[in-house]
C-alpha cells in the first residue's frame, strides 16, 4: 500500500528533454523520482510536465509536490515560464506542501513575490562549497543533521536576488546568499534549496561534459567524480538529508 502520493513537476521543456535524452541523461523528474523512491519505496509517485501540457492539473489526494531543477535558457520570471508558475500557484492554493530545488526554489521566490536574476558571481557549477546555516536554518527540520560547512551538488546560473516577504533564509555560501529558504505562512509551506540533494556529483559531471547550457568541460567532470569518492557530504545518505526530512514532515 502506498505510503504517500507525491507529484514531481518537471522543470524542462520537451526540446531540452529530447536533447538531454539523446546524450544519455535522465530527466530532472526521473532523477527526483529515483531519489525519493530510494528513501521510501512505498511512495506513489506521479510526474507532470507543464511545458508539454500547460493545462495539467494536480490530481486530488496529493500530499506533496516537488519542483525540479531545469536546463532551459530563460529565467522563472520570463513569459515562457508561465506554465510552471501556474502549476506552483495551483499547489500553493490547494495548501499542499511543496519542495523545490534550484529552478524550483527560484520559481517559488518569484511566485511568492520575490525576484531572481543571474548571479553576479557567474555560474556555480558542480559543487556548492562551504555552505553554512543561518540561525533559523540550524533550528529548522529541513537541515537536521547537517554539520556546516558542507558541500552539495549544484548547477545554476540564476539565484534568488530578493526574498519574498515572509521567506526565511536557512543556508548560504560565498557564491549565493540564498542556498536554501523556507516560506511557512498564509497557508503556504515551501522548503527549497538552490543545491541538488537528489543528484550525484558524477551525474552532474556528465551534464557539464555535454554541450548544453551548463557545459563546463572534462576537467570539471573529473574533479566532480573525485569529490564524490572523497567527501562524506556527497554520499547518497548525507546528500539526501533534506529530502528525507521533507518526506518525514508530510
Amino acid at each position: 500500500m502506498p505510503s504517500m502520493h507525491i507529484i514531481v513537476v518537471e522543470g524542462d521543456t520537451p526540446s531540452v528533454i529530447q536533447h538531454n535524452r539523446a546524450q544519455g541523461q535522465r530527466t530532472n523528474s526521473q532523477r527526483y523520482c529515483d531519489a525519493l523512491m530510494a528513501i521510501d519505496p512505498a511512495l506513489a509517485l506521479g510526474r507532470v510536465e507543464p511545458y508539454r501540457d500547460s493545462q495539467a492539473v494536480i490530481p486530488p489526494g496529493v500530499q506533496g509536490v516537488v519542483f525540479t531543477g531545469s536546463g532551459v535558457d530563460f529565467s522563472v520570471d520570463a513569459p515562457d515560464a508561465e506554465p510552471l508558475r501556474q502549476m506552483m500557484e495551483q499547489a500553493f492554493a490547494a495548501g499542499i506542501p511543496v519542495l523545490g530545488s534550484c529552478n524550483g526554489m527560484q520559481l517559488a521566490a518569484v511566485v511568492l513575490g520575490g525576484r531572481v536574476g543571474p548571479s553576479p558571481n557567474g555560474f556555480e557549477l558542480g559543487l556548492a562549497r562551504n555552505i553554512r546555516l543561518t540561525e533559523a536554518g540550524a533550528r529548522h527540520a529541513l537541515h537536521a543533521g547537517r554539520t556546516p560547512p558542507f558541500s552539495a551538488p549544484c548547477i545554476h546560473r540564476d539565484e534568488v536576488r530578493s526574498l519574498p516577504t515572509g521567506a526565511v533564509v536557512t543556508a548560504f555560501n560565498d557564491h549565493s546568499p540564498v542556498q536554501a529558504m523556507v516560506y511557512e505562512s498564509d497557508g503556504v509551506r515551501f522548503w527549497g534549496m538552490q543545491y541538488h540533494p537528489e543528484i550525484a556529483p558524477s551525474e552532474i559531471a556528465t551534464i557539464v561534459a555535454s554541450d548544453g547550457l551548463f557545459a563546463g568541460g572534462a576537467h570539471l567532470a573529473d574533479e566532480l567524480r573525485a569529490a564524490e569518492a572523497a567527501d562524506d557530504d556527497l554520499t547518497p545518505h548525507r546528500r539526501g538529508l533534506e529530502l528525507r526530512h521533507w518526506l518525514a514532515s508530510l
